[in-house]
C-alpha cells in the first residue's frame, strides 16, 4: 500500500511540475508507454459497440484503414497481415509528420509505423508499435533515422529534472501522440457512427 501512495505523489508531482512549465499532461511524464522490452506501444482497446457484430466491426476498420492509409494521406499504406477469420489486421504505414511550414521553412519527417487491429469477444484493441523516424532527408549526407525508443521515450525526451522537453526530441513527442491520438478517435468514431 505504501508503494502504491508514493507511486501515486511521484505521479500526481511529476504533472504539477509539467503543468507549472506548460507542458499539457498529454505529451508529459508517462504519455509514451514503454513495454518490458523498452518497446514503445501505443494501446487503446473500446467495447464492442452494442449492435454490432465482430465481423461488422471488423469490416468497418479494415475499410477505414484501406482508405486512410492509402494516398494521398500516406506515402506508403500496406497489410502487413490480414486474417478474416481472427478478426485482426496490421497495416504498416509510412507517412509526413509536419513540425512547421512556411514559405521559407518545412520543418517535417517521416514517420513509419505498424497499426494493427484485433477484434475478438472482449472488444477492440487499436495498437501503433515500431515507430521510427527520418528526419531531414534532403540534408547532406541523407539526415538522420532513428526510433521512438531513442528519441520520444521520458527519458529521451524531457531534460535530466523532467521539467522541459528537449529542443531535438520535444516536438516528435508531441507529434507522435497527435497522431495516435487522431487514428484511435477516428477508429472509435468509425465504430460508434456507422
Amino acid at each position: 500500500m505504501k508503494k502504491q501512495l508514493i507511486t501515486i505523489l511521484f505521479a500526481v508531482m511529476a504533472i504539477a511540475v509539467a503543468a507549472q512549465n506548460g507542458i499539457s499532461p498529454k505529451y508529459g511524464i508517462g504519455a509514451v508507454p514503454v513495454d518490458n522490452n523498452g518497446t514503445v506501444v501505443f494501446t487503446q482497446s473500446y467495447a464492442l459497440p452494442q449492435g454490432l457484430s465482430q465481423d461488422e466491426c471488423y469490416d468497418l476498420l479494415l475499410n477505414w484503414a484501406k482508405g486512410r492509409f492509402a494516398k494521398p494521406y500516406s506515402y506508403v499504406g500496406r497489410i502487413l497481415n490480414e486474417d478474416a477469420q481472427a478478426h485482426r489486421f496490421i497495416f504498416h504505414v509510412e507517412e509526413l509528420i509536419v513540425f512547421k511550414r512556411n514559405a521559407v521553412v518545412a520543418d517535417e519527417s517521416r514517420i513509419t509505423y505498424n497499426f494493427s487491429v484485433v477484434v475478438n469477444n472482449e472488444g477492440i484493441t487499436l495498437k501503433m508499435t515500431d515507430i521510427k523516424y527520418r528526419y531531414e532527408e534532403g540534408r547532406e549526407g541523407g539526415g538522420k533515422a532513428f526510433s521512438a525508443e531513442e528519441w520520444i521515450t521520458d527519458d529521451e525526451a524531457f531534460n535530466r529534472k523532467k521539467t522541459k522537453f528537449l529542443k531535438s526530441t520535444g516536438k516528435f513527442r508531441i507529434k507522435t501522440i497527435d497522431l495516435k491520438d487522431a487514428l484511435f478517435e477516428k477508429a472509435n468514431d468509425i465504430l460508434n457512427n456507422k
